[in-house]
């Protein structure tokens, strides 16, 4: 009996997400990151090279002091460089530096290349188009919940 058998729907996401991350990490060894590191590092390319911190905090769905910690690590790196926001001196805007912006790029390809090839062999594009349209179904019901439903 397999894993996929014996677990109902959102036990087998979780696993799936932990076995991800792992194999995430394992590509990211090398530059001496995490996929927890990495995650903002995208977003803030994504989002035109710079973002708030409070934004980007939401858009990672990290905790402010979480996202703190991630941060120091990344400017220590020099992956990225916090500049104060010119509305509001108690805010700070996240930019990438060059080496972050490289960075981005060559990791990006990698897990297109290894991770995206790997994980998807064998499934056809009806089957991931399926798969997404129920993993956003989920993501969507699971963001309707409010804490007094539980």
């Amino acid at each position: 009996m397999s894993i996929c058998d014996s677990n109902p729907l959102p036990r087998l996401i979780y696993l799936t997400s932990i076995e991800l991350q792992a194999h995430a990490d394992d590509v990211l060894r090398p530059y001496e990151l995490t996929l927890e590191q990495f995650h903002p590092l995208k977003i803030v390319f994504l989002e035109g090279g710079a973002v708030g911190q409070s934004s980007l905090c939401g858009l990672a769905a990290k905790t402010p002091a979480n996202m703190t910690r991630i941060l120091d690590r990344l400017a220590a790196k020099n992956f990225i460089e916090r500049r104060p926001d010119p509305l509001d001196r108690r805010a700070f805007i996240i930019h990438l530096t060059s080496d972050g912006e490289k960075l981005v790029n060559e990791v990006a390809e990698l897990f297109s290349s290894y991770l995206n090839k790997i994980v998807m062999n064998g499934i056809s594009s009806e089957d991931e188009e399926c798969c997404r349209r129920v993993l956003k179904q989920i993501n969507d019901n699971l963001g309707r919940i409010t804490p007094d439903a539980v």
